[in-house]
C-alpha cells in the first residue's frame, strides 16, 4: 500500500469530528509559537527550568494534539496523556498554545466519559479550583490579582468542565425522551396486536356461534330425511327446516361481512347485524326439535327440569335485559341446543331461563347419548366460547354430567358487564 494509501486508511479510523479539532488547535497554536505570542506570562516563562527554541515546542504540542484524536473514545486516557505534554510544555514555560488544547481535551473527558468519570473530574476541578484559590490568597496580597488570576482559571479550567456538563445533561434528556418514545412506540405496537388479536377471537366466536348451530342442523336434520320413508310430509317439513337454516346462516353471515368491509349505510349494518336476543328464543327452539331434540322451555323460578308451568321466552321477567346478559344468555342456549343435537340426537331437553336476586340462570339439562348412538365430530371450541361470554359480562358458567343428563349451569349478573 503507497503512503498515500496508509495515509488516509489511519484518517478513516477518526471521524471529522475528531480530525479537525485537532488539526485546528495544533495549527492555531503552532501560528502562536510563530508570532511569539505564546507566553502564558511573559514574567513566569522566565523562570522556566528549561530553556529550548521554539521549534521543540512543537513535539509537545504535537503530542497533546494527537491524544485529541481520542479524546472521544479514550476520553479519560487523552486527558491524562494532554496532561503528561502539559508538564512537559510547563518545564519550557507554560504557553497559552497548550492552554488551548488541554481545555479541549477537559471538556472532551467530562462530555464523552462515563458517568462516574465525569462525576469525580468534576469534582477534582472543583477541589483544584479551591486550592489554587487558598494558595493564592496565602502568596499574594494585591487582591486585583488574585481576582484576576482567579477568574482566568475560572475561564481556562471550569467553563470547558460547566460547557460539557450542560451539553450532557442536554443530551442524556434528548436520550431520555428518545428511550421514552420507543417505548411508548412498543407498547402502542403491543396494545395494537392485543386488540388485533382479540377482535380476531371476538370474531371467531361470534362465527362459530353464528354459524356451526344452523350448519350442525343442517347435517343432523340431512341424516333424518334418509329414515323417513314415504312419509312425504314428514320430509317436506324438514327440508323447510335445512333451507331456513341456510338462509339463515348465509344472512348471518353475509350481515358480518359487510359489517366487517364497512359495506352499506350505518342503519343497515346496524339492523342486520343486531344481536340475537332471549325474544327470539321461539326460532331456535324451533330449530333444535327439527334437529330431533324433544325441548321444553321454562321462563320463570321452578324447581327442576320439565317441573312447573311453561311459558313463553317473551314472558315480562326476560323483557328489559342488559343487552350484553341478553346476548351472552342467548348464545349460551344456542351452543348447548347444538352440542345436545350433535352429541345426543333425540334426546330429551330443558331450557331453564330465570332472571332471580339480580342474576339471570340460564340452565340446559339433555339425557347423555345411549349406547350406539353416534354424534357428531367437535372441537370443544363451544364450551370454550360459552365460558368467555359467560366471564365477560362477570357471570360464572359450568357443563358437566349429572347422573345420566347434561347439564349447562350458566349465572349472569344483571347489573352490567364484568371487568
Amino acid at each position: 500500500m503507497t503512503a498515500p494509501g496508509v495515509l488516509r486508511n489511519r484518517v478513516s479510523r477518526f471521524g471529522r469530528k475528531d480530525v479537525l479539532p485537532a488539526v485546528g488547535l495544533f495549527v492555531a497554536g503552532a501560528a502562536l509559537y510563530a508570532v511569539g505570542w505564546y507566553p502564558f506570562f511573559r514574567d513566569v516563562h522566565a523562570l522556566a527550568p528549561w530553556d529550548v527554541p521554539v521549534g521543540w515546542r512543537l513535539i509537545p504540542l504535537g503530542g497533546a494534539c494527537a491524544a485529541v484524536l481520542v479524546r472521544r473514545r479514550l476520553p479519560m486516557s487523552a486527558l491524562g496523556a494532554g496532561l503528561f505534554f502539559g508538564a512537559i510544555d510547563v518545564l519550557m514555560g507554560f504557553s497559552i498554545s497548550m492552554l488551548l488544547v488541554l481545555s479541549e481535551l477537559l471538556y472532551g473527558a467530562t462530555l464523552y466519559a462515563s458517568r462516574y468519570a465525569s462525576r469525580m473530574l468534576v469534582r477534582t476541578v472543583i477541589a483544584v479550583m479551591v486550592v489554587f484559590a487558598t494558595a493564592l490568597l496565602s502568596v499574594v496580597r494585591d487582591w486585583q490579582v488574585v481576582v484576576l488570576l482567579v477568574m482566568l482559571m475560572l475561564t481556562i479550567v471550569f467553563v470547558p468542565v460547566w460547557w460539557a456538563m450542560t451539553v450532557r445533561q442536554e443530551r442524556d434528556v434528548a436520550e431520555a425522551e428518545r428511550s421514552r418514545a420507543e417505548q411508548q412506540a412498543t407498547i402502542a405496537e403491543l396494545d395494537r396486536r392485543t386488540a388485533v388479536a382479540e377482535e380476531r377471537a371476538r370474531m371467531a366466536r361470534e362465527l362459530h356461534d353464528v354459524i356451526a348451530g344452523h350448519l350442525s342442523a343442517i347435517a343432523i336434520q340431512s341424516d333424518a330425511v334418509g329414515t323417513m320413508g314415504e312419509d312425504r310430509a314428514a320430509v317436506d317439513e324438514v327440508l323447510r327446516t335445512i333451507r331456513k337454516n341456510s338462509v339463515d346462516a348465509l344472512r348471518e353471515m353475509r350481515a358480518m361481512i359487510e359489517l366487517l368491509r364497512g359495506q352499506g349505510t350505518e342503519e343497515e349494518r346496524v339492523s342486520r347485524t343486531a344481536p340475537a336476543r332471549l325474544a327470539e328464543l321461539d326460532a331456535l327452539l324451533e330449530s333444535a326439535r327439527a334437529a330431533g331434540l324433544d325441548v321444553a322451555v321454562t321462563a320463570g323460578a321452578q324447581d327442576g327440569p320439565g317441573d312447573g308451568p311453561a311459558s313463553g321466552p317473551g314472558d315480562d321477567p326476560l323483557h328489559g335485559l342488559p343487552a350484553s346478559v341478553d346476548l351472552a344468555a342467548y348464545r349460551i342456549v344456542q351452543e348447548a341446543l347444538t352440542n345436545a343435537a350433535k352429541h345426543a340426537a333425540g334426546a330429551r331437553t330443558w331450557v331453564t331461563v330465570r332472571p332471580e336476586g339480580g342474576d339471570l340462570y340460564v340452565e340446559i339439562v339433555n339425557e347423555l347419548a345411549g349406547e350406539g348412538m353416534p354424534g357428531l365430530p367437535g372441537a370443544g371450541i363451544g364450551l370454550l366460547n360459552m365460558h368467555e361470554r359467560a366471564v365477560a359480562v362477570g357471570g360464572t358458567i359450568s357443563a358437566e354430567p349429572v347422573g345420566d343428563r347434561w347439564r349447562v349451569h350458566a349465572v349472569l349478573p344483571l347489573g352490567g358487564e364484568g371487568t
